[in-house]
């Protein structure tokens, strides 16, 4: 994702960026969320872009020498040696937090060259079991700072290089990860992330640091995660100009907002989700916020959709290209949030369910096109769940306030016929999982029923749950009877349709 697109606006961010970097805080600095990076050279490569990154929503700082030079942060050692002084006194909302390339590092024991690297005649500066033992030591403290932290693997060795063998940090970067997993930490994957370019940006040949550009490069991702850390984040479908736009205002710009699952708990899946409202309008809590922070619960990154509707003067096509659009650029951003590009799904309720089963069977339609280099990711979902959706625009229990509001009351046959979506399902319909209450009558069951049927004429794999009782719009059915298990057997099929993968 380029960085305008997620930080759109900035004024005089250079300037900025070198007061927070100097340890100087002016205007509103103080009253923003602390963030410590703490690592080796790599990181302090970084910093700078991260701290201009985030120069409106954060205070980024690193420790410092006393006349201002930034510390290497070196080995795990070293870490345990200043890790008191680093932390100081401050109340730290997040730390991002790095150990390894100087732990793999081999030294010369040599009177003559005492300390340089040297991995034909040198010794490693920490064994693998003192480097896990360091490293439960530094977590032990660090947690109780009570700060949200980010683990950052350590980035990729190159053959040539004198005092590392490459392959030695993919070994230490299990021993981290395990740690991490242990106490509950999220970790940012640099090592998966920066390998495809790592030898686009090597300074040269058997050096492990980063040109300019390949520091910006690594920013991106520590900023991103960060950002997250702090707070969902919100981004523009749209940034280089929303596809039949009436107008400039918040009501013309669809966004969607990133829930990343922190805590050690990523496993890789995304799901978009859809909230309900007839198109007439969004149902952003109980069908959105609360949806992406359950998924969150047990690994999944939640992407809520805030998408145009009657309601903000919209119809057909403007949700369905502001849905595929979002699974496009949920893909085109699967390096930078830690997402696996073949474990995307998509949820919706009501009529955000009939727009998730828009994009479940139009999927190979051009919609939600721009022009752009996100052209060129899948928007076909790799999962679907419809919770109470609106399906047929056809039968006699389509739901006519859904279907005005989407394709007004004059809609061409042909529209009507194709935006009736279990006449569209195929044998490449993803897997799905239906859910409704028998006792809906804002959208009847028979919905759901009819795209079952559709799936398992189609031989698709599918799943459904129809409940006694539940009413519509239960959301995650909280205080509603037996309809409040819902989300559990829902997530647990999650996880196993993504297990597959």
């Amino acid at each position: 994702m380029q960085r305008n697109r997620r930080f759109a606006g900035l004024a005089f961010v250079f300037l900025i960026g070198l007061c927070i970097c100097t340890g100087l805080v002016r205007g509103d600095q103080a009253d923003k969320p602390k963030v410590l990076i703490i690592g080796d050279s790599i990181s302090i490569g970084y910093t700078n872009d991260v701290a201009k990154l985030l120069a409106d929503k954060a205070e980024v700082v690193r420790p410092r020498r006393e006349k201002g030079g930034i510390i290497n942060c070196g080995s795990s050692a070293m870490g345990i040696a200043g890790i008191d002084q680093w932390l100081g006194d401050t109340k730290w909302d997040v730390v991002h937090f790095n150990w390894g390339l100087w732990d793999i590092a081999h030294r010369s024991e040599d009177s003559k060259a005492q300390g340089k690297r040297d991995k034909v005649n040198g010794k490693i500066t920490a064994k693998p079991a003192e480097y896990e033992a360091n490293l439960r030591k530094l977590v032990s403290k660090l947690k109780s700072t009570g700060a949200t932290l980010i683990w950052a693997s350590t980035s990729p060795v190159p053959d040539g290089e004198v005092g590392r063998i490459r392959g030695d940090e993919v070994k230490y970067n299990a021993i981290a990860a395990k740690v991490m997993a242990e106490n509950g930490i999220a970790v940012d994957d640099l090592y998966s992330y920066m390998l495809p370019k790592a030898k686009e940006f090597w300074v040269g040949p058997g050096n492990v640091h980063y040109t300019k550009e390949g520091s910006r490069y690594l920013a991106d991702k520590v900023a991103a995660m960060i950002e997250c850390a702090l707070g969902p984040m919100t981004m523009e479908l749209w940034p280089d100009g929303v596809p039949d736009a009436k107008g400039k205002e918040d009501k013309d710009i669809p966004t969607m907002t990133v829930y990343l699952p922190m805590g050690g708990k990523a496993n890789g899946a995304a799901v978009v989700v859809c909230p309900g409202g007839g198109y007439g309008h969004l149902a952003m809590d109980h069908e959105g916020d609360q949806i992406a922070r359950w998924l969150n619960s047990f690994g999944v990154t939640g992407v809520v959709l805030n998408y145009r509707h009657r309601g903000k003067g919209y119809g057909y096509p403007a949700p369905l290209d502001d849905a595929q659009r979002a699974m496009r650029l949920v893909r085109s951003n699967a390096g930078l949030w830690g997402i696996d590009t073949s474990k995307v799904g998509v949820l919706g309720f009501s009529a955000g369910g009939h727009l998730v089963s828009t994009v479940t069977t139009l999927f190979d339609k051009e919609y939600g096109k721009a022009g752009d280099e996100v052209d060129k990711f899948s928007s076909r979902p790799d999962f679907s769940v419809l919770c109470y959706p609106v399906i047929s625009t056809t039968e006699w229990f389509a739901h006519k306030g859904s279907k005005n509001n989407l394709l007004g009351k004059d809609a061409d046959g042909m529209l009507v016929r194709l935006m009736s979506t279990e006449l569209q399902v195929t044998k490449n319909t993803p897997p799905t999982f239906l859910l409704h209450a028998n006792d809906d009558r804002g959208v009847w069951p028979e919905n759901s029923i009819a795209f079952y049927t559709a799936l398992r004429k189609a031989k698709v794999k599918a799943e459904m749950h129809i409940y006694e009782k539940g009413g519509h719009g239960f959301g995650l059915g909280k205080g509603k009877g037996p309809v409040e298990s819902w989300p559990d057997v829902c997530g647990k099929w999650i996880l196993a349709v993504t297990s597959d993968k």
